[in-house]
């Protein structure tokens, strides 16, 4: 199985958006007492993933998914800070229901939990 160039554009435009843009948020204060980003952060970081267009990479504008390979691809490169993972809405155990409710929910799940998923809203 290859990788699609459409992939490893999508792979390469995430790495430079994380880190261009994400990287810098290492040292922001905003932390909780456990020392995890504030969901103000998260979602100043989401708001900047989503201009970038990276927010949910691996889930293309019309829903459908890249194959797994594929997503690994990309999920390295949002990886490469933990804050990555968290602008770009690729963590676990989102990105795994995600990718489950894609391929088998039903259109009334898909509406109630995979819609605010895919836009970073859960």
């Amino acid at each position: 199985m290859t990788i699609s160039s459409e992939a490893l554009e999508m792979a390469a435009k995430v790495e430079a958006f994380v880190r261009e843009k994400i990287f810098p948020y290492e040292q922001d204060p905003r932390r909780d007492h456990h020392g995890a980003p504030t969901d103000e952060l998260v979602m100043e970081m989401r708001e900047l993933a989503r201009a970038a267009g990276v927010l949910t990479p691996h889930i293309r504008p019309d829903g459908s998914h890249f194959n797994q390979r594929e997503t690994a691809v990309i999920l390295i490169r949002s990886g490469l800070t933990p804050l990555g993972m968290l602008a770009c809405n690729t963590q676990a155990p989102d990105e795994g229901n995600m990718y489950l409710i894609g391929h088998v929910g039903s259109p009334e799940l898909k509406e109630r939990f995979l819609k605010p998923l895919v836009e970073g809203r859960a």
